[in-house]
């Protein structure tokens, strides 16, 4: 594990798993926010495969399956 991470104040990026640094790399994650307030942070490389599936008019991202 880096480091920098903080693994009990951010949760892994839904849709890889990577975690999510405090140094300027971690800046470049996108947040959604939830209607219950709930904030999720989400690494830049699904965060452009989201945009391109928005652009794309596929459907969403698959939630990530728990490792075995």
């Amino acid at each position: 594990m880096d480091a920098h991470s903080h693994p009990a104040v951010d949760p892994p990026c839904p849709g890889c798993g990577r975690r999510r640094t405090a140094d300027a790399r971690g800046l470049a994650w996108s947040s959604e926010h939830a209607p219950d307030g709930t904030v999720t942070f989400v690494c830049p490389a699904c965060t452009r495969a989201d945009i391109f599936r928005i652009e794309a008019g596929l459907p969403g991202r698959q939630p990530r399956r728990p490792a075995a």
